[in-house]
């Protein structure tokens, strides 16, 4: 496995947190990574299908209301579906290009459209977690029994589905985090150590458990260097693809109630006026 990323299984603990589509769902494939690598990189996470706005319906102000807000949380996850497929690709292509001869230049790029990605993420979430608590709210104000049950479902399962979109985007972060670690040689406990011994003095050896972080490309063209064919990939590190799987079962059970309530749509009656 690729020593570059021995701290990523250090946070996989951290990294796996405990989203989707409606039945009509737009096809959206993530982006092809490149596959000129030395050695063959892991395929990117299957995509799932993303959810979809609901048509706008106006016989009732309930019904409006539900929409719109439905709407948002919807425009949310599914944007955000879209990145995690951008992420999904991007992760791929970071490890195709690690131990490439421009290893350095092209992770850096690779980590730039992942920074991009985690920030859109995190300053999207907010708003669709609005709307999912006005729906909450709203499901408090209606006392048709079976109308009250399917928008609480609809919104728990957004509610689900934003949740792990969070999670991932968190650990997103992280895999940021590690890309960006510059540990050198010069910050080792043995190097700091040695420094401090009189001129003269043999070195002394020590493990500390903080071998320097290797650098994108240090090790193109060295003897001993071979890909390993059992070596997990950052998505396996992660628990992606299973991330993926809850957030696209979320929303497929957030479309089916929403479709539920919109059954419920019919004309109000008008309520009598007070003398």
């Amino acid at each position: 496995m690729n020593a570059r990323f021995g701290p990523l299984f250090a946070l996989s603990a951290v990294l796996v947190a405990p989203l989707l589509v409606s039945p009509v769902w737009a096809q959206a494939g993530a982006p092809q990574a490149a596959s000129t690598a030395a050695a063959p990189a892991a395929s990117p996470t299957p995509q799932p299908e993303h959810i979809k706005t609901l048509g706008h319906i106006y016989t009732s102000a309930f019904c409006s209301r539900f929409v719109e807000h439905f709407n948002g949380a919807a425009q949310v996850l599914g944007d955000n579906d879209r990145k995690l497929d951008a992420a999904d690709a991007d992760l791929t292509q970071i490890m195709s290009d690690y131990d490439r001869r421009d290893g350095a230049s092209r992770v850096y790029n690779d980590r730039v459209k992942l920074i991009a990605l985690v920030g859109e993420m995190q300053k999207s979430i907010p708003a669709g977690q609005r709307s999912i608590n006005d729906l909450l709210a709203q499901a408090k104000t209606t006392s048709d029994s079976a109308r009250r049950a399917a928008l609480r479902e609809s919104a728990s399962q957004m509610q689900t589905s934003i949740d792990r979109q969070r999670a991932v985007a968190y650990d997103l972060g992280n895999v940021v985090h590690v890309l960006l670690d510059k540990h050198t040689a010069e910050d080792t406990a043995e190097y700091q150590i040695n420094q401090l011994l009189p001129a003269g003095s043999p070195p002394v050896r020590v493990d500390a458990l903080d071998q320097p972080v290797e650098e994108p490309g240090s090790r193109f063209g060295a003897p001993s260097f071979k890909a390993s064919a059992t070596s997990a990939s950052l998505q396996e590190v992660m628990q992606f693809g299973r991330q993926r799987t809850i957030i696209a079962g979320a929303e497929v059970k957030a479309s089916a109630a929403a479709t539920r309530v919109l059954s419920t749509c019919g004309p109000e009656p008008a309520r009598p006026l007070k003398p």
